[in-house]
């Protein structure tokens, strides 16, 4: 119910108006009178959101034209989450006594929605991810696990320890055996949970004073997170792991806010919807700045659905579309980097194709070339002259310098720009 308090209480919330304009995001015509709290898509032209009095609305274009749903409910929809496209589930909370957890299932897309009673009684759920078709996780008072495609749910082993029990808000996998979920409880501590099998075992780590509502995996060792006060006391907090969630460090930025519902476009831009703003990095959660939504409503929640397009919901039926109008691979920023820079490529591992961004603090002649284990090259993917930005390039395995399809394994990427010269490594998998 944590989630519920916050949205409440930010409403009577100053936030601090100091603050960029709104960039590349668009107020869409409002689709429903019920203010909307998760957006969920499948593709990049499907996707539903969900939110007040079991209102559910959805699209198939991409945005253009949205349609509600029935969902046979009255009540606050926490969540919604679809595996495939007919086969989703949504999570609300019984209005009447015993009160429990209410399971919403579809199997054709949302035009019809069946809703069971969690099997127990004082079980609240607000959050639900799908691994994959067959396992799933539910968040709230604790953490439940489906391996069957939601059929049967049964609970986590949680280990024990002051702020273990506190309310689940999220669930971020990296792979089907290391995920995490985050949440806490106002002014009590912010957590994040861990596992490594699958989600069978989690371990809990306080991480900061307040609840986290939404973590990005960027790879299997970086993990960012914001965590905002309400009351406005304090800067909003960073929380950044480069260990695979090992450790963590928790420091707070110059600006008061909340931070709800997030995504990353890349491994290196990423954004929070942070009630009457968002905020955004473009260096992989290391710095953040907000930027005003330049709207009278709250925004809650965001997806990206492809690498230029991304959905906000928020407030009155409320949603905006972000367009990164860039056409091709590199993106030049208006403010030159300070540094040269080369970021870990995103996804790693991958298959056939990854993206790597570099940074360019003066004009310079560049290299970026791949190389197999024992120094073959494999792929040149710049080599040429470039002004001061912040550019991204993608490697295809289909695409390289023999034309040849080239094995699982590790691979390096080699960054030359003048006397600056760095190496990272990347993993293709098949």
């Amino acid at each position: 119910m944590v989630k519920k308090i916050i949205f409440f209480s930010i409403i009577f919330f100053s936030f601090n108006k100091i603050c960029l304009s709104q960039e590349n995001w668009t107020e869409l015509s409002p689709i429903t009178d019920w203010n909307l709290r998760a957006v969920f898509f499948i593709d990049s032209l499907t996707g539903w959101a969900c939110g007040d009095f079991g209102t559910i609305i959805k699209t198939t274009d991409g945005g253009k034209t949205f349609s509600s749903q029935i969902s046979g409910l009255q009540s606050f929809l926490f969540d919604i989450f679809f595996i495939d496209q007919n086969k989703g589930f949504a999570v609300t909370i019984k209005e009447d006594f015993p009160f429990s957890t209410k399971i919403l299932s579809t199997t054709d897309g949302g035009s019809n929605w069946v809703s069971e009673n969690y099997p127990q009684d004082n079980f609240f759920f607000n959050s639900i991810y799908f691994v994959d078709s067959l396992v799933g996780f539910m968040g709230g008072t604790t953490i439940v696990r489906t391996s069957n495609g939601g059929e049967t749910w049964s609970e986590a082993n949680i280990d024990s320890n002051l702020i273990s029990a506190l309310p689940v808000e999220e669930f971020r996998f990296y792979s089907n055996q290391i995920g995490f979920a985050c949440g806490g409880f106002l002014d009590v501590a912010g957590v994040v949970w861990r596992t490594t099998d699958g989600g069978l075992n989690w371990t809990a780590t306080g991480v900061g004073p307040d609840p986290v509502f939404s973590i990005n995996v960027l790879d299997s060792l970086n993990i960012v997170a914001l965590a905002g006060d309400p009351e406005g006391l304090f800067g909003v907090g960073h929380i950044l792991s480069s260990d695979g969630g090992e450790t963590w460090s928790f420091t707070t930025l110059d600006f008061f806010g909340l931070a709800l519902g997030s995504d990353f476009r890349n491994q290196s831009e990423g954004w929070y919807a942070a009630g009457y703003n968002f905020l955004r990095t473009f260096d992989s959660g290391i710095n953040w700045e907000k930027i005003s939504a330049d709207s009278n409503k709250l925004v809650y929640d965001l997806i990206f659905t492809d690498e230029y397009t991304a959905f906000a919901v928020g407030d009155s039926g409320q949603v905006w579309r972000y367009k990164n109008y860039i056409t091709n691979i590199q993106r030049e920023e208006t403010t030159p980097p300070d540094n040269f820079i080369l970021y870990q490529n995103y996804p790693n591992p991958f298959n056939p194709s990854t993206n790597i961004q570099y940074a360019v603090s003066s004009r310079q002649f560049i290299t970026l070339k791949v190389f197999d284990v024992l120094g073959k090259e494999v792929a040149t993917l710049v080599n040429e002259e470039k002004p001061a930005g912040t550019y991204e390039v993608e490697f295809n395995t289909q695409k390289t310098t023999n034309n040849k399809q080239l094995p699982s394994g590790v691979y390096f990427y080699r960054f030359n720009s003048g006397s600056f010269v760095e190496t990272k490594k990347l993993i293709l998998l098949k």
